[in-house]
């Protein structure tokens, strides 16, 4: 007897298959689904960190005239660093990159060199009520939060000029050579926008930093001089940082452990060649304009080659520093936006007054030689040009009306470091170390061109003048670097100390070349009046010594600087 099995259709029912993944939800309409029925949930949830650290955060934001502050306890730190590590690992600092350092502060008689207690000190950005920061940026690239207060970097804003790092005082922004901008401590202003606490403040294992709301108006502003003994003057940024301890600190007794140490600065090469060309820019046109003048006024008739040939230096030697300085810039594509700052920062003021003063120069120029290249000139081009409008001493004009602008330039330079209020680039040093490389190299180049235009005694009075302007200057520099070991000043004591170290051999040569410089500038004077050519070489020869040294001087300038500091921020 024969069984017969049912057959079963083994085909897959694709009408069902595809009836079944219709109610079935794909990976994104789940997550769809899920927060839109969590949204209410999610809104009210709180960092999962919040109970050990609710204490240390304001119960609200700030109201009107407030904003936030840090405030630390110093009898609480103890120099663990953790706040250093979270801040480094949570933001992706670089590796040599810190927004947050710790210090130590010693607390003794230093004559007896006796340490009776060692006081911490953690410190970061204090996002001061007059930020140096955002007042001397040239491209707007900080903020501070109308709301919170605190002080943000705009990273995209940067163009890497580093000025901020000047004008801060507490030296809290930071470079960075990878990315060619600074960066800085922003007080987690995301975290903090959702309730949750700063990476310093969640990770200090004694509570020893907080998130406090104090006055952004000036109305309790710090009754000290400084945060703490050897800090910056507070009156230069009012910063909001606020440190509280069981007892007061004596300046007398209390000093940093790297009170001692102080490190060459940065030379700033780009900016030192710029500030030493466009300063001999300015000086020969005054120079030129002046013997022309005098000579004039005696009834001497200078050729027009002259002041030609002097506009012509002026406007190379000008346009090479102006060239040379991009190369300070991290991001020198930006480089467009440094007007931005006009208001608020001499750096803006400097690029812009000093574009003048070469657009001016390029005026003068191109109406001196309009006369000159005429017959060069096709016709065509020659029938746009309106001569009937244009006077013969238009030319003249032009340049004599670039000097005052090309001194304005000067002075928004020397403005620039004036405004850091670092003692050493005071204006009583600032201008004349600035002003007196004009007055020395401008009248000796002058001096060349008027050799080899044959006014011998022309040439070499301007040499004299020169060369006396220039050995002045280097008596004063001198005076400064080699001065006695018991002066007053402090800071001069410091930098002194800083140039016999590490930059003796700069000094040196800077010295050296002043010598030699005013050696061949007196044969100058000497030759000029009776071998003009002979005399003008000699003259050359001195212009370029006293280039370079006043080259030296001005890196000078910027490595032997020394300031007020918080502990160990060096």
């Amino acid at each position: 007897m024969s069984t017969t099995l049912p057959v079963v259709n083994r085909q897959p029912d694709l009408v069902g298959q595809l009836l079944q993944e219709q109610q079935e939800l794909s990976a994104v309409e789940q997550f769809s689904d899920w927060h839109s029925g969590h949204e209410s949930d999610a809104a009210t949830a709180a960092p999962a960190q919040e109970k050990y650290y609710r204490s240390l955060l304001p119960a609200s934001a700030p109201g009107p005239g407030q904003q936030f502050a840090f405030e630390v306890d110093l009898n609480a730190c103890s120099g663990c660093k953790a706040c250093v590590v979270a801040c480094h690992t949570l933001n992706g600092l670089e590796e040599d990159e810190s927004w947050r350092r710790v210090g130590t502060l010693l607390i003794g008689d230093p004559a007896a060199a006796d340490v009776s207690a060692i006081q911490h000190v953690t410190t970061a950005c204090h996002h001061c009520e007059d930020p140096g920061c955002l007042n001397g940026c040239p491209v707007k690239a900080y903020d501070k939060d109308p709301v919170t207060g605190i002080v943000r970097h705009l990273d995209d804003q940067c163009i890497g000029c580093k000025y901020c790092t000047m004008m801060c005082p507490y030296e809290v922004p930071q470079y960075s050579d990878r990315l060619g901008i600074v960066r800085k401590c922003d007080m987690c202003h995301q975290r903090l926008s959702v309730g949750e606490a700063p990476a310093c403040v969640q990770s200090c294992p004694n509570e020893a930093i907080r998130i406090t709301i104090v006055p952004s108006d000036g109305s309790d502003a710090a009754t000290e001089e400084s945060l703490v003994p050897s800090a910056p003057s507070s009156t230069i940024t009012r910063p909001t940082t606020r440190y509280v301890a069981e007892a007061t600190f004596d300046p007398a007794q209390t000093r940093p452990q790297d009170e001692h140490v102080d490190e060459v600065a940065e030379s700033h090469w780009p900016l030192a060649l710029m500030l030493v060309a466009t300063q001999i820019s300015v000086g020969i046109l005054i120079a030129e304009s002046i013997a022309t003048l005098v000579l004039t006024a005696f009834g001497i008739t200078v050729p027009g080659a002259v002041p030609i040939a002097a506009a012509l230096s002026a406007f190379a030697i000008g346009n090479v520093g102006l060239g040379i300085a991009p190369l300070h810039l991290g991001q020198p594509l930006r480089m467009w936006r440094v007007f931005l700052g006009l208001k608020t920062s001499w750096l803006s003021r400097e690029a812009v007054v000093l574009g003048k003063f070469m657009g001016l120069l390029a005026g003068g120029i191109a109406l001196l030689l309009l006369p000159v290249v005429w017959d060069w000139i096709p016709t065509s081009v020659q029938d746009m040009i309106p001569t009937q409008w244009i006077p013969d001493w238009a030319g003249r004009a032009l340049l004599t009306a670039s000097i005052p602008v090309g001194l304005a330039g000067l002075y928004c330079s020397a403005m620039i470091y004036i405004a850091t209020k670092r003692r050493l680039w005071r204006s009583g040093r600032t201008l004349p170390r600035f002003f007196g490389t004009t007055l020395t190299c401008g009248p000796i180049i002058a001096a060349v061109l008027f050799a080899f235009a044959g006014f011998g005694g022309t040439a070499s009075v301007l040499c004299l003048v020169g060369a006396a302007a220039g050995c002045w200057k280097w008596m004063r520099e001198r005076q400064l670097y080699r001065s006695p070991a018991d002066l007053d000043d402090p800071y001069d004591r410091r930098s002194r100390r800083l140039v016999g170290n590490h930059l003796g051999e700069m000094l040196r040569m800077r010295g050296f070349s002043a010598v030699v410089a005013t050696l061949l500038a007196g044969l100058a004077v000497v030759m000029c009046p009776f071998l003009p050519a002979a005399g003008g070489v000699c003259a050359a020869m001195s212009a370029a010594v006293w280039i370079a040294g006043e080259s030296l001087e001005r890196l000078l300038y910027f490595q032997s600087v020394v300031y007020d500091r918080m502990p160990g921020t060096l």
